[in-house]
């Protein structure tokens, strides 16, 4: 599954999970309930600002919204919990600089122009 399709599975399902509407969402973030619209139907990209407003907006760590089921912490269970309150200053760190680094990389793909 691509990166964008995993982000918009994973925003919709914990959008549901907090029973949150588009609406209410958009408003959380002060943003347009089209906007929520177009990036749930794959067809607007949020910049990496917009996903940790969305994060925030869902009382997630952003990497959750990039994870596909069956990843480690793709579930918010105890055991993930946990392992991610011991990680050092320094692990969370790079884990944060993979994460964005694999994101710039699927945004570059997908506004690439078609060769």
């Amino acid at each position: 599954m691509e990166m964008m399709s995993i982000f918009v599975y994973n925003m919709k399902k914990y959008r549901k999970k907090r029973q949150i509407s588009q609406m209410k969402l958009a408003e959380m973030i002060d943003t347009s309930t089209s906007y929520i619209g177009e990036i749930e139907i794959n067809s607007r990209v949020p910049s990496l600002a917009m996903v940790e407003r969305i994060a925030k907006a869902l009382n997630i760590e952003p990497f959750r919204l990039f994870l596909e089921d069956g990843d480690l912490a793709s579930e918010d269970t105890q055991e993930t919990d946990n392992y991610l309150e011991n990680l050092s200053t320094k692990q969370r760190q790079a884990l944060t600089k993979r994460i964005v680094h694999h994101i710039s990389r699927e945004v570059e793909q997908i506004l690439q122009p078609e060769k």
